[in-house]
């Protein structure tokens, strides 16, 4: 397990929690590469539901998966994660999100803490019992800053009965370093 970033835990959270069959949610396609693994995870038999707002995400993410012969595995919509509950249907096992902005992109482009909150609280019912919500935040920029203090608040109220969360942090990385939480509904 390789511990230096959140990304690469929530990648070891995927691999765990996903098999064959399975439905799961990119709720930030971005360059794709999270589709492309959850694709590779739910096999043949499953199917990947992956949002963003901005056109050249998706773009990417369809070339990358038509690259890969993953393509088929996926249902990539241009609209924003906290509408998913429209077009995804209960009992996915896994959403990931990564929030921020467009790696290389306009960094004045970025989740909101809003947004963001509707689109955890809806992917928080959607997802079967045992799934997983593994949510990458980056608190190096404001609306990051902003997006750390909502969503682990939001987390922290969760009833125990329900949901159980767990916020990986890098305590020597200093200041502004990746924050890996994941919610599991009980």
């Amino acid at each position: 397990m390789n511990l230096h970033a959140a990304r690469h835990i929530a990648a070891e959270a995927f691999k765990k929690a996903l098999r064959p069959g399975d439905i799961a949610v990119d709720s930030t396609m971005g360059r794709g590469r999270d589709t492309l693994q959850l694709c590779q995870l739910v096999g043949e038999t499953g199917h990947v539901h992956a949002f963003d707002v901005q056109e050249a995400a998706l773009a990417e993410t369809r070339a990358l998966l038509l690259q890969e012969g993953m393509l088929p595995r996926a249902s990539l919509h241009l609209m924003g994660h906290e509408k998913m509950a429209q077009v995804v249907p209960p009992g996915i096992r896994l959403a990931a999100f990564n929030l921020g902005w467009l790696p290389g992109g306009d960094k004045r482009i970025t989740t909101r803490v809003e947004t963001s909150l509707e689109a955890i609280d809806a992917a928080l019912r959607l997802l079967s019992p045992q799934g997983l919500a593994v949510i990458c935040l980056y608190p190096g920029h404001p609306e990051g800053e902003r997006e750390l203090a909502a969503v682990c608040a939001f987390a922290h109220a969760l009833p125990p009965q329900r949901y159980t969360a767990l916020r990986h942090d890098f305590i020597n990385a200093g200041p502004g370093a990746p924050v890996a939480l994941i919610i599991q509904k009980q």
